[in-house]
């Protein structure tokens, strides 16, 4: 018996050593920020925010190495400036310090919209007296994002323009599921990277897709395209097409938002701040010209999914160019990415197939687009200052 006893120990002694060193050995090649999940807690300004210091973020909760003293930008946003479905150093703000060689602070979090943006700013950007703050302004939720803030924190009630007390919220943030072994799972995947690696393996598909999101594979309105260079699917389920303009929410979203940047702007103009929107397309409105392919395109059913897409495509478009037009009007700089994620979608796919955030090389376009942005205003103004 003390034979056997022993021989079970000496095993877990070893299962603990080998795990132990499996573990360092992936944190020495891997950044943890691109695996461990960090720990979230509410706020009353932000709704929600990552605690300082945990999931390889920062010690102000935000997805880099440590928080600087100074930088030359700072880019806030949601989860698309996060760089959500990417590694950090290939998120848009990190492709864009390498391309133009400067410091740039990426200041965003899944789940944020406009009212975010502008207290980030205020509150943190300054701090780091930056030349320019680009926000990422992304046309899929945005709006929503706005109204479900004023709606639900009472420190931004002021930015009500209307009453929407009787409609429930839409997406609200974080989300949470029912799992399996959930707190068991959940204290792994904020500790260990090689947890998180090994759960990413495909035999563990199965589970994930049990715990998606009810509604979100909705069958009714999920359509996918496959040809020689692409394969997406398209998830359009009613409740989670949060740009739908015959949402009396998304006009007020819109008005709020406009507030917003106004104040964005003014707070910049105070502290010397350079502003500049970029707006960010959805990955229906990117792959929208190669969809005209219908041969290489399914929809269940066949018409319904292609009308809703349509009509979310038509919706988008309106958006942007009513938000281009009012941050004309107003003097903000605005740039969009969308040509140049068009143009290069033509010939691979810059989004993972299942998912509504770009890949490496999407978040690369679009830091090129804002970039191309950059150095054309910067010669415009060389040419139109006076010889030395």
């Amino acid at each position: 018996m003390k034979s056997i006893l022993g021989n079970v120990g000496l095993f877990l002694i070893s299962v603990a050593v080998s795990v132990t060193a499996a573990e360092l050995a992936a944190r020495m090649f891997l950044d943890p920020v691109d695996y461990i999940k960090p720990t979230l807690a509410a706020d009353a300004f932000l709704n929600h925010r990552v605690v300082g210091n945990t999931g390889g973020h920062d010690a102000w909760g935000f997805r880099n190495r440590e928080v600087p003293s100074g930088t030359d930008i700072v880019c806030i946003g949601d989860s698309m400036t996060y760089g959500v479905a990417a590694r950090a150093r290939d998120s848009w703000p990190a492709a864009l310090a390498r391309m133009l060689g400067e410091k740039t602070y990426n200041m965003a979090l899944g789940g944020y919209g406009p009212i975010q943006y502008l207290y980030l700013m205020r509150t943190r950007a300054v701090e780091l007296h930056p030349k320019i703050v680009i926000v990422g302004l992304y046309l899929g939720n945005d709006l929503m994002d706005a109204i479900n803030m004023v709606e639900s924190h009472k420190n931004w009630s002021a930015y009500k323009t209307r009453d929407f007390s009787d409609l429930p919220p839409q997406m609200v943030y974080p989300r949470t599921a029912g799992k399996f072994l959930g707190d068991l799972r959940n204290w792994l995947s904020r500790k260990s990277v090689l947890y998180v690696l090994v759960t990413q393996l495909p035999l563990f598909n199965f589970v994930r897709d049990r715990e998606i999101p009810d509604g979100y594979e909705d069958s009714d309105t999920r359509i996918e395209y496959h040809d020689a260079n692409h394969h997406e699917v398209f998830y359009l389920n009613s409740h989670l097409r949060l740009l739908d303009l015959t949402d009396p929410r998304i006009k007020a979203g819109l008005e709020i938002t406009e507030h917003a940047m106004i104040d964005m702007s003014n707070d910049a103009k105070r502290n010397a701040i350079r502003l500049i929107v970029a707006l960010i397309p959805t990955k229906g409105r990117v792959y929208e010209n190669v969809l005209h392919h219908t041969e290489h395109l399914t929809a269940t059913p066949a018409d319904r999914g292609k009308d809703v897409l349509a009509n979310a495509l038509r919706d988008e478009d309106t958006v942007r160019e009513a938000i281009t037009s009012f941050l004309r009007q107003q003097q903000i700089e605005v740039v969009d990415p969308l040509p140049a994620l068009t143009l290069e979608v033509a010939n691979q796919d810059l989004y993972p197939v299942t998912e509504g955030h770009p890949n490496s090389t999407g978040y690369r376009v679009i830091a090129a687009s804002i970039a191309r942005y950059l150095d054309a205003a910067h010669a415009e103004k060389d040419v139109r200052s006076p010889a030395g």
